[in-house]
């Protein structure tokens, strides 16, 4: 073999063989790590939406009493679940800010009036969109007529600086009250 020829193998084909090989060993490693994971994150988000549902329904005390509903069609809507008193709780998903996924689960009793509602904006700005999860602002929700859509800023208020989270928020809700008349 040439000098050349040597020297263009080092220079250009070995680097290139090397970084490939290093890139394929990466994939594997990385494929291994995403497949004992995905369970794991998989079963801690259903605990967490199934506290989520008996958090919103007050004559609930224990997930195990729920009976997943599946026969509804309204969009956004990824769960259902019914209580043996006749209550439900639906869970919506809307995109917020940058496209974060904001999650609503709402919980009714019978009659359609709201027993509770559950929001997760951890993918909303920290300390702005955020905090249209707060106690304090979900408050004015307690009690509201679940059976009729909601109109921010007409029937009840926006987070100020977070229009975007708040239009998530609305549109959820609204999810919820549409998947609730659907069923009812």
């Amino acid at each position: 073999m040439s000098k050349t020829a040597n020297s263009s193998w080092e220079t250009t084909g070995k680097p290139i063989v090397v970084l490939t090989v290093i890139s394929l060993i990466v994939s594997l490693l990385l494929a291994l790590v995403n497949g004992m994971t995905a369970p794991v994150i998989k079963e801690n988000t259903r605990r967490t939406t199934l506290a989520a549902y008996v958090s919103v329904m007050p004559s609930v005390s224990d997930a195990a009493t729920l009976e997943e509903v599946t026969d509804y069609t309204t969009a956004n809507v990824t769960g259902v679940v019914k209580a043996p008193d006749g209550g439900i709780a639906i869970k919506a998903e809307e995109k917020g800010f940058d496209g974060g996924i904001l999650t609503v689960i709402m919980g009714f009793d019978a009659n359609g009036a709201e027993t509770g509602i559950w929001v997760d904006a951890s993918t909303q700005t920290k300390g702005i969109g955020s905090n249209v999860s707060t106690d304090d602002f979900l408050a004015q929700f307690n009690g509201m007529d679940g059976t009729k859509n909601i109109v921010m800023n007409q029937d009840f208020d926006a987070y100020s600086g977070a229009t975007i989270s708040s239009t998530a928020l609305f549109a959820a809700i609204n999810d919820c009250i549409n998947c609730f008349n659907e069923l009812a």
